[in-house]
């Protein structure tokens, strides 16, 4: 008889787990979005995108995601969506116990603004993405100019061969507290040479090919710090970073 009671005790144990999931698997199918939560980083920047217009992209079918199944809602598509906004570096969805949809999104964030007088203005964001203007806030970043932009203008930056050179440019001044403040602006020739604009100081920076960047800084900070100082923030026209180890300047 006891041998007997195992077997038994055994499959109504099974039975009853094979009830709890199959009881817990019906709850989850019947579970429906009660909420939806956004969080956007922004990095230090301003808020180039809203709440209300990721809630817009949230929506299936044209219709809003709340009070609809959880296992109807197709996730992956709903952050394909939100990440089609030019803002949206990256959107990452998942619903909790309670059936709220959580919604986290990382903006991008610009750190230069492209403009020329036959083509819209467009910001470059620290990856290297086009984006277009925002409707939200004006970036107070660096200017990007010059008979070089119809080029640059075609494609990300971050995709570009051309484009990556100056990206590199670009960041390099934007990751940097002095330059970043320092820097108005970045004008392009036709063949890829650059000239920097000054906030503080008369003088125009030719720096060259976007080549051995930190090298040029390096020359750069040196005349900040140890020629202006003893001639006048005024004195100089032009700096000239191009010639190795040496600062021409007139």
């Amino acid at each position: 008889m006891k041998r007997l009671k195992r077997p038994i005790y055994i499959l109504v144990m099974l039975t009853f787990l094979v009830a709890a999931v199959g009881a817990t698997e019906y709850r989850r199918q019947q579970r429906v979005c009660t909420q939806i939560d956004i969080a956007i980083k922004h990095d230090g920047a301003e808020a180039f995108i809203s709440e209300r217009e990721i809630r817009n992209l949230l929506k299936q079918s044209e219709a809003s995601i709340i009070g609809l199944p959880l296992m109807a809602l197709e996730l992956k598509q709903l952050e394909l969506k939100v990440q089609g906004n030019p803002y949206v570096k990256h959107a990452n969805i998942h619903y909790d116990l309670e059936g709220k949809i959580h919604v986290a999104i990382q903006q991008s964030r610009p750190i230069a603004r492209v403009v020329h007088a036959t083509l819209p203005d467009a910001y470059v964001s620290a990856t290297g993405k086009l984006l277009p203007l925002s409707k939200q806030h004006t970036a107070r970043v660096m200017l990007v100019s010059g008979d070089l932009i119809p080029k640059l203008i075609q494609k990300d930056w971050e995709q570009d061969s051309l484009g990556k050179q100056f990206l590199s440019l670009a960041q390099h001044i934007e990751q940097d507290d002095f330059w970043r403040a320092q820097i108005a602006q970045m004008e392009i020739d036709k063949a890829g040479e650059v000239t920097l604009y000054p906030q503080v100081g008369k003088q125009t920076i030719k720096f060259g090919k976007p080549t051995q960047i930190s090298e040029k800084f390096d020359k750069l900070e040196l005349f900040y710090q140890q020629i202006l100082p003893r001639k006048g923030w005024n004195h100089y026209n032009w700096v000239n970073l191009t010639y190795e180890n040496q600062i021409v300047c007139d």
